[in-house]
């Protein structure tokens, strides 16, 4: 039973994989949004900062660590649920950041509802430091329901060097008819995947009934937090470390809430691995760990097709640590051993 899912594992990696990186997902739907007319540039005369903007270029320069350079352009009129796709190739010299971490070359598109800006809806393009070649960039934004205006910010945030951009884009996009059908077809075999993975299990192991109903609550929770949407989970996350730290720094993407989140990768699949310990007490270690490998190489690889979401190596090694810990929890214990 292990060597089919391992089999389908692989198929449907490799799906995923190929429409992620030869189908299209977007279509444009409309004319590129941005003109060249930005604006917070620093005086032409200023000897220590300057912003030249060119036809679909700028290059920013500061050696001003407590100033920096800021340029921006508004756009509104957006309708809600309206999707941009920012593009732009990019390359830094000598950025020297600053003291926090939002102190960088950065390009940013921020959501503004008349009130205040929208920080806590994803709003990072770039965020470079050091000495990197041209590179691009292609990131897509949804746009808010109280969203009345974004912001496109080029910037050296207190930090110091060089930020060049060219062929920089600005559209707004729709989501492809074929990559859609595709994309669902794709999540809805994973989710079978999943849960064909419980079935071996059942087939395996113990026939409890509490263990199972444990098992596929386990299994339900750890697929519902992998595959959340990435507007979803950013809200979900930005309340719970609201609620820990009610004063964070606006515009700051802190790794608090990436810290969080591994802590809900790591315990989630220990409590997985724990009740497959329980639930097939004659199974050896290794077919349980191979059982964790799946669903984490499986949900992670899914995020591919998610919006908003990006699959991690990180997240996965840290998946497999957490089944394996709940895993030597139970199998290490005397009881078990006797």
């Amino acid at each position: 039973m292990l060597k089919i899912n391992i089999i389908i594992f692989m198929i449907l990696a490799a799906a995923t994989v190929f429409t992620h990186t030869r189908v299209d997902r977007y279509e444009k739907t409309g004319p590129d949004l941005l003109t060249g007319q930005w604006m917070g540039r620093p005086p032409e005369n200023s000897p220590s900062r300057r912003a030249d903007v060119k036809e679909n270029a700028i290059a920013l320069f500061s050696d001003d660590p407590k100033a920096g350079v800021n340029i921006y352009q508004e756009i509104s009129g957006l309708d809600p649920g309206t999707v941009l796709e920012f593009f732009a190739d990019m390359k830094c010299e000598d950025v020297k950041p600053g003291e926090k971490p939002w102190n960088r070359a950065r390009v940013l598109l921020v959501q503004n509802d008349h009130k205040k800006d929208r920080w806590d809806i994803p709003h990072l393009v770039a965020s470079l430091a050091g000495t990197l070649g041209w590179e691009t960039y292609r990131v897509f934004f949804p746009i808010h329901p109280e969203t009345k205006k974004i912001r496109v910010i080029a910037q050296l945030s207190q930090s110091t060097g060089l930020l060049e951009l060219k062929h920089i884009r600005l559209y707004p996009v729709s989501q492809a008819r074929v990559y859609t059908w595709i994309r669902d077809g794709l999540l809805f075999l994973w989710t079978a995947f999943s849960f064909l993975l419980i079935g071996s299990c059942f087939v395996m192991g113990q026939k409890r009934m509490v263990l199972r109903v444990l098992l596929v609550s386990a299994l339900i929770a750890i697929v519902f937090g992998t595959t959340m949407p990435g507007e979803m989970r950013t809200l979900v996350l930005n309340d719970i470390k609201t609620w820990v730290n009610p004063e964070p720094h606006p515009g700051n993407s802190s790794p608090d809430q990436w810290d969080l989140s591994k802590i809900g990768h790591f315990c989630f699949f220990a409590v997985f691995g724990l009740i497959l310990c329980l639930m097939m007490p004659m199974v050896a270690a290794f077919q349980v760990m191979i059982i964790i490998l799946l669903l984490a190489g499986g949900t992670e690889t899914a995020q591919f097709l998610i919006d908003g979401r990006t699959p991690l190596l990180g997240d996965f090694f840290i998946d497999a640590a957490g089944g394996f810990s709940g895993i030597m929890l139970i199998r290490s214990t005397p009881m078990n051993n006797q």
